[in-house]
């Protein structure tokens, strides 16, 4: 069976890709597909004196909120999934997670910029 991996941000265009792979079920069969949200690594500064256990909670809400409307669109359809919360740069916790799982496809939105602030600012 194919592995899409399917990283949301919370954006219309990550919502967009969501749909892209429903559509894609639909049309050609199953996948195994691997819903990500990849939460920035605290700096020491902004965690001084908190307790590990609660910054990870923290962020594990905060992804859940994110991924909410995308489990929802899947669920819906009965596609099913896996979730992953990982912690780190998101470009290279995605291309360590496809790898380790063996995805075929990385499906993800773009964030919505135009041509020149596609290149200015770039996008994961």
């Amino acid at each position: 069976m194919r592995k899409v991996l399917l990283p949301v941000d919370g954006s219309d265009s990550a919502f967009q890709a969501t749909l892209y792979v429903i559509d894609f079920v639909q049309k050609h069969g199953p996948l195994e597909v691997h819903v990500v949200n990849v939460q920035p690594k605290p700096l020491e500064w902004q965690t001084r004196g908190t307790d590990k256990e609660v910054i990870n909670d923290h962020q594990a809400i905060e992804a859940h909120m994110v991924m909410k409307p995308i489990l929802h669109a899947l669920n819906e359809e009965e596609i099913a999934h896996q979730t992953h919360i990982k912690l780190g740069d998101p470009a290279e916790v995605l291309a360590a997670l496809a790898d380790e799982l063996g995805c075929d496809h990385i499906v993800m939105g773009t964030r919505g910029l135009g041509a020149i602030s596609g290149i200015v600012l770039g996008s994961v």
